[in-house]
């Protein structure tokens, strides 16, 4: 009669399912990554973070432009201004008319 296979005879094929089932586990919950693949999300970091630097340098180029409208428009608000106060009647109050007090047919 012929012997059966012993339990040591298929003891490499339960390490290799093991070694397999483990690779995959691995591969699923990301903690082995292929070589290609991170040097394909490290390149899209970099170009993300390219992207971010020259969005920035865009803003800070807009706001200095603004800056430098807004200080226009604020010299021209002062010299505006000071036209105003300068060759405008004084508006009325109590230095330039004073109160009228006296009867009661006076109006106040």
């Amino acid at each position: 009669m012929p012997e059966l296979p012993g339990l040591w005879s298929l003891t490499p094929i339960g390490a290799l399912i093991g070694a397999i089932v483990l690779l995959y586990w691995m591969l699923a919950t990301g903690r082995l990554v292929t070589k290609s693949s991170h040097e394909r999300e490290l390149a899209l970091a970099t170009t993300r973070a390219d992207e971010w630097k020259a969005a920035h340098g865009r803003s800070e180029d807009a706001r200095a432009v603004a800056l430098e409208q807004n200080s226009a428009l604020l010299a021209g608000v002062r010299i505006a201004d000071k036209f105003y106060k300068d060759f405008l009647p004084p508006q009325p109050d109590e230095r330039t008319i004073p109160r009228i007090t006296g009867g009661h047919d006076a109006v106040v």
